[in-house]
C-alpha cells in the first residue's frame, strides 16, 4: 500500500483514527459553539480520514493487527479529543455555591483570597437565610473552587454550568497575570 512496509500499517491505522476521532471531538465543540465554517472544515477532515482509515481495515478483515489499531485509535482519540478540548478552548463554568450566611463568607473569603471573583446573593432556603455564592472560572479551575467549599463545608450545595462566552467582571485565569 503505497509503498509502506505491511508492518507499519497498523501505526498508520491507529495514528489515522486517533486523529480521526479527536478531530470529530473539536467539531462538535466549534459546531455547537456556532463557528460554522471551522464545523465545515473539520467535518470535511473528519470526513476524509474516517474513509481512508476504514478503507483500509474493511479491505482485510481477517488482520487482527489493523482491527485492533483501528478500535485503540478510537478510543484513544476520543481521549486526545477532550485533552485538546480541555486544552486549547477557552470554556468558562459557573459555579453556584448555596450555604448558611456565615459558611458562605466563610467560602466566599476563602476564594478570593485564592484570586477568585465571587458575587454573593441573599436569598430564603428550607431552613431560613442562605447566600449563593457565583463564582465564573475557566473550567481547569472549577475542582479547586468545589475543594475550597467542600473544604470549608463538605455539604454545601452546589451547581456547576458551562458557560463558553465571559465579557467583563473578574475571572482568575484573566488576570492571572496582575498577581
Amino acid at each position: 500500500m503505497f509503498g509502506i512496509e505491511p508492518e507499519f500499517i497498523p501505526f498508520l491505522v491507529f495514528i489515522l483514527r486517533v486523529l480521526n476521532n479527536a478531530i470529530g471531538t473539536i467539531r462538535i465543540v466549534a459546531m455547537n459553539r456556532d463557528y460554522k465554517v471551522g464545523g465545515f472544515l473539520l467535518a470535511s477532515l473528519e470526513s476524509l480520514l474516517f474513509a481512508y482509515t476504514a478503507g483500509i481495515v474493511l479491505t482485510d478483515l481477517d488482520n487482527v493487527s489493523n482491527l485492533t489499531a483501528y478500535v485503540l485509535g478510537f478510543s484513544v482519540g476520543g481521549y486526545v479529543g477532550m485533552a485538546i478540548e480541555r486544552r486549547f478552548l477557552n470554556l468558562f463554568n459557573i459555579v453556584d455555591i448555596i450555604a448558611p450566611t456565615g459558611i458562605a463568607r466563610d467560602i466566599a473569603n476563602a476564594l478570593r483570597d485564592d484570586g477568585h471573583g465571587v458575587t454573593e446573593m441573599y436569598g430564603e432556603g428550607q431552613r431560613g437565610e442562605v447566600h449563593q455564592l457565583r463564582i465564573v472560572t475557566h473550567h481547569r479551575e472549577t475542582r479547586d473552587v468545589i475543594r475550597v467549599a467542600r473544604t470549608i463545608n463538605p455539604n454545601v450545595f452546589i451547581t456547576v454550568e458551562e458557560s463558553s462566552v465571559v465579557h467583563g467582571g473578574w475571572v482568575r485565569s484573566q488576570h492571572q497575570h496582575h498577581r
